[in-house]
């Protein structure tokens, strides 16, 4: 399933990259760039505004109401029954979608910390903005929260999920 989130829910787009979901964010309000999106990519249109409710969109609008990113994404996990895949957790660039792509640390050394290239043993790149990413803290505290969520609604019945 593929989303675009728009300018109301970035911190939910962040999730769902997170949690390696294909997210396209349009960060303006810019309904015209979001609409052609869905559209042009075959994408589900999330958003929190209530304009997209008049526009006849059927299938290719999900309207949430939460105002926590966390609630969001519970909501919209729950309610499209996605499935979380901790093999996909943390393959997407948070900042621009892309797939990131394992790299040699020897390629890209100078342009991490010292204690970073000798301790973490797989460095990832986003091939689009060239952001670095390796699973230090952050990215372990970021996979605890999505293996926690992924706990809570395994436990629920189907009936319960809806």
């Amino acid at each position: 399933m593929r989303f675009v989130c728009d300018s109301t829910m970035g911190k939910l787009a962040r999730f769902l990259r997170m949690a390696g979901f294909d997210t396209a964010y349009v960060r303006e309000d810019n309904m015209a760039r979001v609409l052609a999106l869905s559209k042009e990519e075959n994408r589900l249109i999330v958003s929190r505004n209530s304009k997209y409710l008049g526009l006849q969109l059927a299938s290719n609008f999900y309207h949430l109401t939460a105002d926590e990113p966390l609630d969001q994404f519970r909501k919209l996990v729950t309610d499209l029954q996605m499935q979380l895949d901790e093999k996909q957790f943390l393959t997407r660039c948070l900042q621009c979608n892309e797939l990131l792509e394992k790299i040699a640390t020897e390629k890209v050394s100078e342009r991490l910390y010292d204690f970073v290239a000798r301790t973490q043993p797989e460095i990832f790149v986003c091939p689009r903005c060239d952001k670095l990413y390796w699973h230090a803290t952050h990215a372990r505290a970021m996979i605890t929260q999505l293996l926690a969520l992924k706990s809570e609604l395994d436990r629920k019945p189907d009936s319960e999920r809806t």
